[in-house]
């Protein structure tokens, strides 16, 4: 059986990954997990995961590790989160006595650094895939058509696109809409 150091060393430069004890408590995660949930040794899988903001669809539950060992190393969680707008897997898997949870982006192509859209981007982009102009995004959003405007524009300028028919294109593609 490996060691909780082993378990780290593998996962170093990969996607999130964090490794629970039987009992639930974190016991190893590398570091792209500590990038992006903070040191979580000790603490209760739940909890680390359960920090994660802008996030909706997050099955972590209390207890949610025990459960999932006692159903079995045949048995699989898998979830579709969005984790800051955008689409991601986590899977928590039972292994040797300890569940091994990794989070991976869905979506063709993951956004680069500058492609990141803001909270504001991300709200006003949903309306635009919904037909709505810029004086009722404005409107929606109780901001000015002004406002609307240098977002759409700062997004045009992230995601290197000329339309905002373009904007809801590229929002696809990185899975910024469903």
């Amino acid at each position: 059986m490996l060691s909780p150091d082993s378990y780290q060393n593998m996962f170093d430069n990969s996607r999130p990954v964090v490794i629970a004890g039987s009992e639930g408590n974190v016991i190893a995660q590398n570091k792209s997990a500590k990038r992006l949930l903070g040191s979580g040794t000790g603490k209760y899988c739940w909890d680390l995961m359960g920090s994660l903001e802008n996030t909706d669809n997050l099955p972590c539950r209390e207890g949610c590790v025990v459960k999932l060992l006692s159903v079995g190393k045949d048995y699989t969680l898998n979830a579709e989160i969005k984790l800051g707008g955008q689409r991601n897997q986590l899977s928590c898997v039972p292994v040797s006595g300890m569940v091994v949870c990794t989070l991976s982006h869905v979506g063709n192509d993951a956004p680069k650094a500058w492609q990141i859209l803001s909270p504001r981007e991300q709200d006003i982009l949903t309306l635009l895939a919904e037909g709505q102009t810029t004086s009722s995004v404005a409107a929606h959003l109780g901001l000015s058509q002004s406002t609307v405007r240098t977002h759409v524009e700062r997004m045009r300028s992230k995601l290197s696109v000329a339309t905002r028919a373009a904007i809801v294109a590229e929002g696809f593609r990185l899975g910024y809409l469903d």
